[in-house]
């Protein structure tokens, strides 16, 4: 078994993974989305795990993105929930000035606490950061019950110009957890409580010219292809798709093949247009899309990554919303799905995630 739940997360990504055994599964945890996503994870944690399992085998929070971090703060501030995690990857501030690579305060806030409770950071690179190095191998990591992850980004020029802003932003206080635990303590937020009516172009939209995201913060985003019991999926945060194009070359580079068989793709950045082109969606071979947004504050996704999935990301694609939003029903229309060709799913607001199974 190798389910993939979109839990509602706002305009950010929340995506609890259950592999194994039905009754017992093992459980990763990408992402927490905004801050009220905290009421939605909690719910779901309280409802579906006894307390004596309330574990995740591995949490990574990719990057630094208050849409990513903010409610991953509150789970690790959360004692009364007694969640466990086996490891935690994450790139804070120490993994930043690691000597070979040479939302900032949420980052020094998570970090602080993780060393507080002890829980190991980046355990399998040995508290190193996680990243593609430009030469050799990429990274390649086994869980407990046999699920592979392979590391697609960032790069270490990504990391570099996250050091950047990272000291840009915090200044003096970069990697003191001491400053950053004092500043929490008195910081509320994070404390413990109990369509348009005209039918879009597709063809259009899909080879619509496009610029590229240059983010230093989605650029750091850890992306990973997780395998397991044959089948795959990619989890590609906010990334850059010329950095995850070009790890993908690499992952296929003694396979032969041109596209990466992946049975679900959950696409970068809400499905925004500058993270989508189709250069990236034609290195897939995917079955399954999904989009993690409310559609506030950017507006994602973009009917151009849309257009472009349905019309570049193979025979009958399948769309997966966790949201109905105006950005997202008008493509669950009969006309357009039966001209072109795909499916729609989107979360019923009654369910507290949308579960995907591979």
């Amino acid at each position: 078994m190798f389910k993939v739940r979109m839990v509602p997360a706002g305009y950010g990504d929340c995506l609890w993974i259950e592999y194994g055994q039905e009754k017992k599964p093992f459980r990763i945890l990408i992402d927490a989305g905004t801050l009220p996503t905290y009421k939605d994870v909690r719910k779901l944690v309280e409802k579906e795990l006894n307390p004596s399992d309330r574990r995740f085998d591995l949490f990574i929070v990719s990057h630094i993105d208050t849409d990513h971090i903010d409610a991953a703060v509150k789970l690790l501030n959360s004692p009364s929930l007694k969640l466990q995690y086996g490891q935690i990857w994450f790139n804070g501030w120490k993994q930043l000035v690691d000597k070979d690579l040479l939302g900032p305060q949420q980052g020094e806030y998570l970090t602080a606490m993780i060393e507080r409770d002890g829980i190991q950071l980046n355990k399998a690179v040995k508290g190193r950061a996680v990243y593609v190095p430009d030469k050799g191998k990429l990274p390649r990591l086994k869980l407990p019950g046999g699920m592979v992850l392979t590391v697609l980004s960032p790069g270490a020029a990504q990391l570099q110009l996250l050091r950047q802003e990272w000291k840009k932003a915090m200044g003096k206080m970069a990697g003191n957890a001491k400053a950053a635990l004092k500043k929490l303590a008195v910081t509320g937020k994070y404390k413990d409580v109990l369509g348009p009516a005209k039918l879009p172009d597709i063809d259009k939209l899909a080879d619509a010219p496009t610029k590229l995201d240059t983010s230093p913060s989605n650029g750091s985003s850890i992306v990973v292809l997780a395998e397991f019991e044959g089948k795959k999926c990619l989890f590609a945060a906010d990334s850059h798709p010329d950095v995850l194009e070009k790890s993908i070359d690499r992952f296929l580079a003694n396979t032969g093949s041109k596209q990466l068989q992946v049975d679900a793709f959950k696409v970068p950045h809400h499905g925004s247009k500058y993270n989508n082109p189709v250069s990236l969606i034609k290195k897939l071979n995917c079955r399954m899309y999904l989009v993690s947004t409310n559609g506030k504050i950017f507006h994602h996704p973009d009917p151009e990554s849309i257009a472009r999935i349905i019309k570049y990301g193979g025979p009958q694609p399948k769309l997966y919303f966790n949201y109905g939003t105006d950005r997202t029903m008008l493509w669950d229309n009969t006309d357009l799905k039966r001209k072109h060709r795909y499916e729609v799913n989107i979360r019923p607001n009654s369910d507290p995630a949308l579960d995907i199974l591979l």
